[in-house]
């Protein structure tokens, strides 16, 4: 939405814009809370996400996102949109490097599993 408000604007003042899109950022912090990538990872270590999707989440160090902030600036070409992502992860393999990393927190299994366990459940429920 704010993206578009700015191509907006700036087809109206005349101004080039160029828009630099970054997947989920990894890496260290400046602000004292947590970010929107952040809260991706702290819902899984935290235990407020029980599961997670079958799908593959592109990421992003955030040095490479200030390198491509600078590289988009200084280039006189570009132009348009650009998407910044280093690779792509599987959701099942970071939750394996949460659980390498902090094995004390819970951790969060597939979609797939939970109706297997609605079912468990049900069958033998646990007094």
């Amino acid at each position: 939405m704010a993206e578009q408000a700015a191509w907006e604007v700036s087809k109206k003042k005349g101004v080039d814009l160029v828009v630099l899109n970054p997947a989920v950022v990894l890496g260290p912090m400046l602000q004292p809370i947590v970010n929107a990538s952040s809260v991706h990872i702290l819902k899984y270590l935290n235990g407020s996400a029980k599961t997670y999707a079958n799908s593959n989440q592109a990421c992003v160090h955030v040095k490479d996102v200030a390198l491509a902030h600078i590289l988009v600036f200084e280039t006189l070409s570009a132009s348009g949109r650009y998407l910044c992502a280093e690779s792509g992860l599987h959701r099942q393999e970071v939750v394996k490097i949460l659980a390498k990393f902090f094995p004390d927190n819970p951790i969060p299994f597939p979609t797939k599993y939970l109706l297997l366990l609605f079912i468990i459940i049900i069958i033998n429920p646990v007094h």
